[in-house]
């Protein structure tokens, strides 16, 4: 099937979201408000894009509740292409407490898949490859993957002379980059912990000497590898690197928070959607920035409206 973006997300998640008017522990703590979503930094994505109009498919294992995964996903009429196997899809949940003003993320691990689970994966990806112009892959993959899944897409986008945004980190970055992404989009502690090795977690409080280390190294990917990298800071300006080697800042748009879940995959999005109408980085970040906003006012994740 024809289709502007092709979205890859091998962690799906179907998603949990619970308003609270205050949370206590060792105690009942009851709910009139909650909702359930198909999630996951792919169905985010896809589920914005297709919200801007663009023609996405969405590429993703699912397991024992493929049914209502995909149930749940075509509610909002989202195209896709799964690959089934024994591994239940996991379920995560957000705890949105009114009373602190506080979203807080409860993240199940994910089964190990099925030994030929990655050779389905690569088989459809090659087919729909041919048929789109850009390929999102999102997240952290689920145990049993190959360590070299997502190189092995990367290499296979741009042997087909297409774009491709990566929006992972640590060790499958790594090995990615030497296929040449276009580009990176992650947040600034994921891009410190995936190329910095000698500061630990919890260490990424930013201050200037590392940010200006973080800076120095987009530059170095640019000339390097020709890759452009895009790193979210929560609250603060977001950090681009353009093609003139130039690092850029651009302000986030202030709204008042519901849930901050899917956030970063709705700027991805953006950035994605107007990249593809043939707009400058910077247009295109601008975009992602207004899109991830949309997404932090509203319940649901992975939304603009």
């Amino acid at each position: 099937m024809k289709s502007d973006f092709l979205v890859v997300c091998l962690n799906p998640t179907i998603q949990k979201t619970i308003i609270l008017n205050g949370l206590n522990e060792n105690e009942v703590n009851r709910s009139s408000e909650y909702r359930t979503d198909a999630s996951g930094k792919g169905v985010n994505v896809t589920r914005v894009l297709s919200q801007l109009g663009g023609k996405a498919v969405h590429l993703t294992q699912a397991g024992k509740r493929n049914d209502y995964f995909i149930k749940l996903a075509k509610t909002d009429n989202l195209t896709i292409i799964t690959v089934q196997n024994s591994s239940p899809v996991r379920s995560c949940m957000t705890l949105i407490n009114k009373k602190n003003a506080t979203v807080t993320e409860i993240v199940e691990e994910s089964r190990k898949v099925d030994e030929k689970t990655n050779s389905l994966i690569l088989e459809k990806f090659r087919k729909q490859l041919q048929n789109t112009e850009y390929v999102i892959i999102s997240g952290s993959k689920a145990d049993g993957f190959s360590d070299f899944i997502f190189p092995e897409m990367v290499k296979l986008t741009k042997v087909a002379q297409k774009k491709v945004i990566l929006d992972y980190r640590g060790e499958d970055l790594l090995r990615s980059i030497t296929h040449r992404p276009d580009y990176i989009k992650i947040n600034f502690p994921e891009f410190v912990s995936t190329f910095f090795s000698d500061i630990s977690i919890g260490e990424h409080e930013e201050n200037n000497e590392l940010k200006q280390r973080v800076m120095d190294k987009m530059k170095v990917l640019l000339k390097r590898y020709g890759i452009k990298t895009i790193l979210t800071r929560g609250s603060m300006p977001v950090i681009f690197i353009n093609n003139e080697a130039e690092i850029k800042e651009e302000d986030i748009v202030p709204v008042e928070t519901v849930n901050t879940i899917g956030c970063g995959d709705a700027v991805t999005a953006g950035i994605a959607f107007k990249l593809n109408q043939g707009k400058s980085l910077h247009e295109a970040v601008i975009f992602g920035i207004e899109c991830g906003s949309k997404n932090a006012a509203l319940l649901r994740p992975g939304v603009i409206r």
